[in-house]
């Protein structure tokens, strides 16, 4: 496979046509990636209801130890779109090191982690079998930190040079490979027991590390070599590594306060029982089923502002930046429609009713579906407000302006979103919600919505007014 690329064709990328090349192969591979974890928390739903519940939780506590890891070594990509832009190959293959060491860095620390794995999930609060249900997959979960960072960051290298629809086809792999794997080691088959949540667990780190294994041969190919020597260039120079450190760190803080949020937000609603926890799960699994391709695209973002940035050319930027605008709305207008006009439809992808009690089965998910329907309502605004967001902070970070949205949304997550959303699952009675025709649930999601837009309107202002436009990652 050849994996080299000429320089890009900057100008390009303010057609529609040049900016869907480079942005749409990212925007399909962070949507695989996403079906894969959809598709396996659809296989544990028919499994369980208690594996459901405990699905969601173990991924995100899991994420949250590596969103710093993965987010940090996935911005590589800016520095390569950079570099490459200006034509200045040995700087792209040098700069990739640093995420290398990352990567290392990340695995040790994970299964350092595991030694705390009960105490960590036993913070959410949950019923003892959805706690033992986190601890199983969050472990394994844990345990494939090294594979995942390294394929994030391969990933992000490969789409800096434009090789996007490489990326696409990695995460097409580790999704089928996954899905398939789940589905024998879930259930059980050619002679190998039902292992449950543990088969879900185990599936996904085989899918990974097979993955990262593939990203590293092509890596260390022949081509690349030659052309970016990625072998050649290995260093741990303290002043590449500084300027890395210096703008990737922030984009990695970035990403851990926001799972860090998202934690705090599923914590709250864990105590308010199993089946709220249920609707939250299952309602905010669809929604990041519309959500995560966009944040794909905003990869491609990064990618094409920097590109752009690096060959001096602003005026390509801003172009991305609209015709991203444009694209992302042509995506969210027909999501929140179906979910304001069909959200049991699309909520029954989840229910599988038990044969030894149907009855009872029945009425469990019945109060599930009850729990959710108001929350894929409340959908439809927060589709406008993430995707806007997204557009916005992907463009300024393209050009390495990482701090500024690390300091402004760490204060809006915990001013806006972390201490409303506890005190209304918690300190508020649930008559008090009652009253004015809500339950605590809903209550919650309408605190997100206030923490989107709040996200939101920062996100313009820098856009906007900011100093993203002059700014360079090459020095």
């Amino acid at each position: 496979m050849d994996v080299t690329a000429p320089r890009p064709d900057v100008a390009s990328l303010a057609s529609a046509r040049g900016f869907l090349g480079l942005a749409l192969p990212l925007a399909a591979g962070a949507g695989v990636n996403w079906a894969m974890q959809f598709i396996n928390r659809l296989f544990l739903s028919h499994y369980s209801p208690d594996a459901l519940a405990a699905s969601l939780p173990a991924g995100m506590l899991a994420y949250t130890v590596q969103a710093f890891f993965i987010a940090s070594a996935s911005y590589v990509g800016a520095f390569a779109a950079q570099h490459h832009g200006a034509g200045e190959d040995d700087e792209v293959g040098a700069v990739a090191w640093p995420m290398i060491w990352l990567a290392l860095i990340a695995g040790a620390l994970a299964l350092a982690s595991l030694c705390l794995r009960h105490e960590i999930f036993a913070l959410f609060g949950a019923a003892p079998a959805v706690t033992a249900g986190m601890v199983a997959l969050g472990s394994w979960y844990l345990a494939e930190t090294l594979p995942v960072v390294l394929l994030a960051g391969l990933s992000g290298w490969f789409g800096g040079l434009g090789r996007t629809r490489l990326v696409m086809l990695l995460s097409l792999g580790v999704c089928l490979g996954s899905i398939a794997l789940n589905r024998w080691l879930i259930f059980g088959a050619l002679g190998v027991p039902a292992l449950g949540i543990h088969g879900a667990g185990l599936a996904t780190l085989i899918a990974t590390t097979t993955g990262a294994a593939i990203g590293v041969a092509l890596f260390f190919g022949r081509a690349m070599r030659a052309r970016f020597a990625t072998w050649r260039m290995r260093n741990a120079d303290p002043r590449r590594l500084w300027r890395f450190c210096r703008s990737a760190l922030p984009r990695g803080g970035t990403e851990v306060l926001e799972m860090t949020a998202m934690l705090v937000f599923t914590t709250a609603i864990a105590g308010l029982g199993t089946p709220e926890l249920a609707a939250n799960n299952l309602v905010f699994s669809l929604y990041l089923t519309v959500l995560v391709p966009l944040i794909g695209l905003g990869q491609g973002i990064t990618i094409g502002v920097g590109q752009a940035v690096g060959a001096g050319r602003i005026d390509v930027a801003r172009a991305i930046v609209r015709r991203a605008g444009w694209l992302v709305a042509a995506v969210l207008v027909p999501a929140a429609a179906l979910f304001v006009l069909a959200p049991d439809l699309l909520m029954s992808a989840y229910v599988s009713v038990d044969d030894a009690d149907p009855a009872a089965s029945a009425a469990r998910w019945r109060e599930i579906l009850d729990h959710g329907r108001p929350l894929m309502w409340l959908c439809a605004p927060m589709f406008f407000l993430d995707g806007g967001h997204i557009v916005f902070r992907f463009a300024v970070q393209g050009a390495g302006d990482t701090r500024w949205p690390l300091v402004t949304l760490t204060s809006a997550a915990l001013l806006v979103f972390c201490l409303p959303v506890m005190a209304a699952a918690r300190l508020v009675p649930a008559e008090t919600w009652h009253a004015f025709g809500l339950s605590p649930l809903t209550a919650c999601w309408l605190t997100f919505l206030l923490y989107l837009a709040a996200i939101f309107a920062l996100m313009v202002w820098r856009y906007r007014c900011g100093p993203w436009a002059a700014m360079t990652l090459r020095r």
